[in-house]
């Protein structure tokens, strides 16, 4: 193969890869709303400090490369602001992707929220950073001095733009956002690797069965315009503390859910596994998230106002 085309497959490659780690999958993805649309920032009417962590195949190993499954981790903190009608957010976010490469993205949010009866409509957007980590000696190409690709490990940044939509009241939420809409791209050598705009839209409906059990349906659509990612979900939730639920990831897993709430509702705990069942040649069978929330007062500028909330919130 001539040396044109090598360079045309490995920055294939890397384009794949790239886009296809512009948006990790969380099983739990309704308890992680800011982290796909900024428009969620301040939405729980509340100060809210969390911590998500996901091993993707867990226990993945190559058969000749040093490879292994993903890890992905988010930290997130986001408060409703009276003062400037809205909220504010901050996340930093680390996708290993096997021995190959690892993303980071860190992102200010700043989401508008108008109050209409019992409804909650914000609009939202954030400005961030992303490092992307190329581990070069890891690598394989088939011209070993072929200059697209680095044979030591190398940093590449980008600035990255996201913004979107959120609909909230009593009885069910929805959101629409678009992350990576300016499309950032990396030079690496003589080639460039791009990331596509990703869109998400996610939705959660409660449905109360009883005084003590609530049952919510939930979804998640996310499309770079190449690939989809479709999953639908239920969540029982008994007495606005303990919760479990299922979930079905298209051509991916289906999911168990388990989690509750403690200290008085200021500490949420989640987990969830995988049990995959597609694919399974190439992946190991199981993948694993964990993620843990703490609440406190939000800061009070300016005269006390009357906030009108929702029967619990996710």
């Amino acid at each position: 193969m001539s040396k044109k085309y090598s360079k045309i497959l490995v920055m294939m490659a890397l384009c794949t890869y790239a886009s296809a780690q512009t948006s990790p999958n969380f099983t739990q993805y309704i308890f992680n709303k800011f982290y796909y649309n900024p428009a969620a920032a301040g939405t729980g009417n509340q100060s809210q400090i969390q911590a998500s962590l996901r091993s993707q195949y867990t226990g993945y190993l190559s058969d000749s490369d040093p490879g292994g499954g993903n890890t992905v981790s988010v930290f997130s903190a986001d408060l409703p602001i009276q003062k400037i009608k809205g909220g504010l957010g901050v996340y930093f976010s680390s996708n290993q992707f096997s021995k190959i490469e690892n993303k980071q993205e860190i992102s200010l949010n700043y989401a508008y929220h108008k109050r209409i009866n019992n409804n909650l409509i914000s609009a939202g957007f954030g400005v961030g950073i992303n490092n992307l980590r190329l581990f070069g000696e890891n690598y394989r190409p088939r011209d070993d001095e072929d200059p697209i690709i680095p044979n030591t490990t190398v940093n590449l940044k980008a600035l990255s733009f996201n913004t979107g939509i959120f609909l909230q009241n009593p009885s069910y939420q929805i959101g629409l956002s678009a992350k990576n809409l300016i499309k950032p791209s990396y030079q690496v050598g003589e080639g460039t690797i791009s990331e596509n705009p990703t869109l998400i839209l996610f939705g959660k409906y409660d449905l109360g069965v009883s005084y003590t059990l609530d049952i919510s349906p939930t979804f998640l659509i996310k499309s770079d315009f190449i690939k989809y990612n479709t999953e639908l979900g239920v969540i029982t939730t008994y007495n606005q503390k303990y919760w479990g639920g299922v979930n079905y990831r298209w051509q991916d897993a289906v999911s168990v859910m388990l989690g509750g709430n403690f200290l008085k509702n200021m500490v949420k705990l989640g987990y969830s596994i995988d049990f995959v069942n597609f694919g399974t040649t190439a992946k190991s069978t199981t993948s694993h998230e964990i993620f843990l929330r703490y609440a406190l007062a939000s800061p009070k500028f300016g005269k006390k106002t009357i906030i009108k909330t929702p029967r619990y919130n996710f």
